[in-house]
């Protein structure tokens, strides 16, 4: 595990921690918040371009979870190759958090809540967090048994009180359900020290095969980060939401085997 960056906000210091997978091609990692910690959001980024793992004619390897436990000490992320062989590493990030001074977030004051779909082609649902919280971060799993399910948005909602999880199938029916995560930091706490919550977000243009998108916030200080591909006709899917430094998003995404050229809306949620 290493460390890409550490800043501080108001009361709170976080950290963005990054670890990567060995290569496989259901390729999956588990990253462990340091003792007094706890994440607040993250990401995952699957490289399925990149020698020795990847061949040169890889045909790709796409997310199909990126979440925390419900104690916010673990961010786990997988990825998946469909139909042909592409092996591929799938590296973890995640942002975690703790009061400047050193001492852990009042427990009371953090929240994590799911919410998982009826088993459907396209399953998709919103973990709403309870009154008096606000989203700081959240995660999807598509919980595929059979050919998979892979995601293509996880995200939050405009009002920051839900976040948004989807997946498909692709080309071979596989009808799964999907849990999503919210992760929330009580609205009073955040108040007493004057720091207030963002939301911004960007789309891509025009539509392509592999829509990416990367936009830097100036002053901006990362709590959570989401994507969503909006993909028209057969598919287009996830295989980058993380957050790459405090204030830069990265959002990327691709048609496989069947061309759906789309666009890709990158969100970003801090201080």
């Amino acid at each position: 595990m290493s460390i890409v960056d550490t800043y501080d906000s108001g009361v709170l210091r976080f950290r963005l921690l990054r670890i990567t997978s060995s290569c496989a091609q259901h390729p999956t990692i588990t990253l462990t918040a340091p003792n007094g910690t706890v994440i607040v959001g993250g990401g995952a980024y699957v490289d399925w371009r990149s020698p020795p793992c990847a061949p040169p004619s890889a045909a790709g390897n796409l997310l199909t979870a990126m979440y925390p436990n419900y104690q916010g000490t673990t961010w786990t992320v997988a990825s998946k190759d469909h139909e042909l062989a592409s092996p591929a590493t799938v590296t973890a990030y995640c942002i975690v958090a703790q009061m400047s001074n050193g001492a852990p977030i009042p427990a009371d004051h953090y929240r994590v809540v799911s919410a998982t779909s009826a088993r459907v082609a396209h399953p998709s649902t919103q973990a709403i967090l309870p009154d008096g919280f606000i989203v700081v971060g959240g995660g999807a799993c598509a919980n595929w048994t059979g050919a998979g399910s892979l995601l293509f948005a996880s995200y939050p909602t405009p009002g920051l009180r839900s976040w948004i999880g989807a997946a498909k199938d692709h080309d071979i029916s596989d009808p799964s359900t999907i849990t999503v995560w919210a992760i929330g930091l009580r609205e009073t706490f955040l108040r007493r020290f004057g720091m207030v919550v963002r939301l911004k977000e960007m789309t891509s243009s025009p539509p392509v095969n592999h829509p990416n998108i990367s936009p830097v916030t100036p002053g901006f200080h990362l709590t959570g980060v989401g994507a969503r591909v909006n993909w028209s006709t057969a598919g287009n899917l996830l295989t980058a939401c993380f957050p790459q430094d405090r204030q830069t998003v990265i959002a990327e995404g691709k048609d496989h085997r069947i061309a759906d050229p789309s666009t890709i809306t990158a969100f970003a949620i801090g201080f």
